[in-house]
């Protein structure tokens, strides 16, 4: 196979990358039968082909030579892909002017943010970062080389059943999710708001994390809102 340069791809992606070819060992532990795994294999690649359009090209041979009959020639299959892709870091955040029109939090809330945030973007793969401050949790990402985020309002209730993170698509229950708002001014001085639940630990949100545009709409609602005006 030819020498294929590393790519950096953003955290959701490798997410989704890891978590498919997680798939090839799973079926090989759970089923004997050669025709079920090959199909997991063929399948497996199709899914990922759909998301990275020159991965066939650089990984078609490889998945067809592997054969599904041993645990050693998928594992080396699942390192040479995970070996080519790095995650691409969020930006740190230069100074608070880059978000404190964003965010709208007082000077001492935001220095403690900003420090979090880039601690954090410093040390984990991360497609979002979230801090919780007083009765508000806030979140920032980034989409398309801009800083996206909002100071949400958290909900006093706690949730007791199980509840799907609208972010990474898990179950959650107790203090492991949380319910929040996202609140706007209408035109007419009325407000409007948009909740979701979301994990409270960003850090294993983000582990699971396969899609950044949920989030992404979620944290936009109040400024869609204002430019509706």
């Amino acid at each position: 196979m030819a020498e294929i340069e590393t790519k950096v791809i953003s955290n959701e992606d490798y997410n989704f990358l890891r978590k498919r070819m997680m798939r090839l060992e799973e079926s090989y532990k759970q089923s004997n039968d050669q025709t079920v795994r090959k199909a997991v294999r063929d399948k497996t690649l199709f899914d990922i082909c759909e998301r990275f359009p020159d991965f066939l090209y650089d990984y078609g041979d490889a998945f067809e030579c592997c054969a599904m009959s041993s645990l050693k020639e998928i594992t080396d299959l699942f390192d040479s892909v995970m070996g080519r892709y790095s995650i691409e870091p969020l930006p740190r955040i230069q100074s608070e002017k880059d978000v404190k029109r964003l965010l709208k939090l007082k000077d001492k809330a935001l220095k403690t943010f900003i420090k979090g945030y880039n601690d954090a973007v410093a040390t984990h793969n991360l497609t979002y970062y979230s801090q919780r401050i007083d009765d508000k949790l806030v979140f920032l990402t980034v989409q398309d080389g801009e800083f996206v985020g909002a100071a949400t309002d958290v909900s006093r209730s706690q949730r007791n059943g199980e509840c799907l993170c609208h972010v990474c698509r898990k179950f959650k229950r107790g203090g492991d999710i949380t319910f929040v708002t996202n609140t706007a001014k209408t035109t007419k001085g009325e407000y409007s708001s948009l909740g979701q639940t979301i994990c409270s630990d960003y850090e294993s949100c983000n582990r699971e994390v396969e899609d950044r545009e949920p989030l992404v709409k979620f944290l936009r609602y109040k400024l869609d809102k204002e430019r509706e005006r």
